[in-house]
């Protein structure tokens, strides 16, 4: 089992609890980096959103406060191209002794994705996603990839890679819909699902193993849970 925690969180969401929150600074970042490797996690994950910090600035600013500690950077398809996306995780990969993984996020909420540019339905994403991560898979292998699709056409991409270090970067992905949960069986290295009921967890497994094995692949499962934290365990259930 692996365990990561989350990181890069501004702390200062306007519909968040203002105990314990604070704004983000870089020797902040640098403690939280520091305490992940020295403390045992396998790494961390590092987020995107409005209420974040850009990931792959921070991730790339603690690779020298770090030795073995892996980063799970969120990737939002339709942002940029595959092609550049790929060349950021390898040269972030090679730098960093192979310590970078890829948490593959197909949207949030509609408002914040329009701020973003971003005006595809709920499929639609997931189709462009499902496109990305075609182009992407085959670019990090070392092919010569031409693509043309619904949402990216890609032409005679090709990246530069180290034969002698080949890179291993897991794609997390995480969704609950048909669309999400079809794109994590044939993309996905490890599925991610909230704490949820038992059963429930125990039903999407198995609907996304199914998934996986149409496609001709196996995958692992992680679990994102939320830790609350208050003075006593009374104040805590208060504030779930």
């Amino acid at each position: 089992m692996q365990i990561l925690v989350s990181a890069n969180s501004r702390g200062w969401p306007p519909s968040s609890d203002s105990i314990g929150s604070r704004s983000s600074s870089f020797a902040y970042l640098r403690q939280i980096a520091e305490a992940i490797d020295d403390l045992g996690y396998a790494g961390a994950l590092l987020p995107t959103g409005r209420f974040c910090e850009d990931p792959w600035i921070v991730a790339s600013s603690q690779i020298a406060a770090t030795r073995r500690a892996k980063f799970l950077v969120a990737v939002r398809p339709g942002l940029m191209s595959p092609t550049t996306s790929a060349r950021m995780e390898l040269t972030f990969d090679r730098l960093s002794s192979g310590r970078c993984l890829i948490n593959a996020v197909a949207g949030y909420e509609p408002d914040e994705l329009a701020g973003e540019g971003i005006f595809d339905d709920h499929d639609g994403r997931y189709a462009l996603t499902d496109e990305f991560l075609t182009i992407w898979r085959q670019l990090i292998q070392g092919n010569e990839v031409t693509f043309a699709g619904r949402y990216l056409h890609i032409e005679r991409a090709k990246l530069l890679l180290d034969p002698a270090h080949p890179p291993r970067l897991e794609v997390y992905f995480g969704g609950s819909s048909p669309a999400a949960q079809a794109t994590a069986g044939r993309h996905a290295d490890v599925y991610l699902i909230w704490g949820e009921p038992p059963a429930q967890v125990v039903q999407k497994v198995a609907q996304v193993r199914k998934a996986a094995s149409a496609a001709g692949r196996a995958m692992w499962f992680g679990i994102r849970l939320h830790v609350i934290v208050r003075e006593t365990a009374k104040k805590a259930w208060q504030a779930q």
